[in-house]
């Protein structure tokens, strides 16, 4: 939940520009679109869990980055790398939901295995709002 704090990061950084503010927000989205194109072929490569484990360091790395960063480039710079290497759950977990399951249960692990990224962008910040 990083929109609710954008104000204080604008003012961290000592910036009053509006499209700095959604570009700081949405360029994360931005990874997250740029960063399937590339994780997708790697986990069919050299295999899905290098390409979690990796990732999720990374994920750590960048979002550490994110909280230490000391200009407005830098966290741009941050945020979508952080988005990048965050789409590989999205990007490769329908495959790894083929290497697991027979067919007969796909459908049943399909559906729960979504119901993370179709709710918690509702949930999350309502759950947010009242903590």
């Amino acid at each position: 939940m990083f929109a609710p704090s954008i104000p204080a990061v604008m003012i961290d950084f000592k910036s009053q520009s509006s499209t700095l503010a959604t570009l700081v927000v949405s360029i994360y989205v931005l990874g997250n679109a740029i960063g399937p194109l590339i994780l997708a072929p790697l986990s069919e490569l050299y295999g899905r869990a290098p390409v979690y484990h990796t990732t999720n360091i990374l994920f750590v790395v960048f979002t550490a980055a994110c909280a230490l960063s000391c200009s407005m480039p830098m966290l741009i710079v941050f945020r979508f790398l952080a988005g990048a290497v965050g789409a590989a759950v999205l990007s490769i977990g329908g495959g790894t939901i083929t290497d697991l399951f027979v067919p007969e249960e796909r459908g049943r692990a399909m559906a729960l295995w979504s119901l993370g990224p179709l709710l918690g962008p509702v949930v999350g910040p309502v759950v947010g709002m009242c903590l």
